[in-house]
């Protein structure tokens, strides 16, 4: 190989990392501009946004209709319904919570973030709680055992440990001292279990609804080409029974706390 050869080599490979480098840090500032909250005093997204996180004194994620200039609550569903509006936002992140798993850890505003600051100082509740501020603490009851959630960092909560076990890596430990606080928390713990389970069960009836046609299909053609009107009327009863059969995906569940199901008789 000569030496004019391997000099345009490298050129070339220099050339395309630093080409690279210029990607990732486009990407990187891409990346770091969606996370940051955006006053809608100054702006709304266009036609190309349709999910964001939205702060409405506490962040929800939304659906933003372009043609109504108009926030939708998500609900579990794609369907975006008038009692689902949302009047109060103040700022919203170019996020997509549907795709990403990052969720902010706090709300707009240097208050915000002492707020969030103090509370994983304390070992409070570490989310964007709506009241956060100690004076309020005096006309909530109080709790002796306290029940505990973590939470992740793409905002999924699960039922956490006693207090005084420490948080899994990577998950914040959200300590709720308060009744309000704890049916708060278990509230947004339901809805998200809701949507997973919608998901897995529209999964699921995907798959068994392609072996139930093939079943059909095999049992019409049983059916038509039976040797004697015995075996028919057979085939016909059965396919008239499995039609009759309730969707086993058909169903909804929820998790409450013992508190919660106890006191709701559950």
């Amino acid at each position: 190989m000569s030496t004019q050869t391997l000099t345009d080599r490298i050129s070339a490979l220099k050339e395309e990392l630093a080409a690279l480098k210029k990607e990732r840090k486009l990407a990187a500032f891409a990346l770091k501009i969606s996370r940051e909250w955006l006053s809608v005093k100054y702006g709304l997204p266009d036609s190309s946004t349709q999910r964001a996180i939205v702060w409405c004194g506490h962040a929800e994620q939304c659906w933003w209709n372009n043609d109504k200039k108009q926030w939708f609550v998500f609900n579990g569903t794609w369907m975006l319904n008038d009692k689902d509006r949302l009047e109060n936002v103040t700022h919203w992140m170019m996020t997509d919570w549907m795709q990403s798993e990052y969720w902010p850890s706090y709300g707009p505003g240097l208050m915000n973030y002492v707020r969030y600051i103090w509370r994983r100082f304390t070992q409070g509740a570490t989310d964007m709680a709506r009241d956060m501020r100690p004076r309020g603490w005096s006309s909530k009851a109080q709790l002796d055992k306290k029940p505990v959630f973590y939470r992740d960092a793409s905002g999924k909560i699960m039922t956490g440990m006693p207090e005084n076990v420490p948080a899994p890596r990577g998950y914040e430990k959200v300590v709720c001292g308060s009744v309000q606080e704890a049916e708060r928390y278990s509230e947004m713990q339901r809805r998200q279990e809701r949507v997973e389970h919608r998901y897995q069960q529209e999964q699921r009836g995907a798959i068994e609804e392609s072996f139930k046609q093939e079943w059909r299909r095999d049992a019409r053609t049983l059916m038509e080409n039976a040797r004697d009107n015995k075996n028919r009327e057979f085939m016909r009863r059965a396919l008239e029974r499995n039609a009759e059969r309730k969707d086993p995906t058909a169903f909804e569940r929820e998790s409450y706390l013992h508190a919660e199901a106890f006191e709701d008789r559950h």
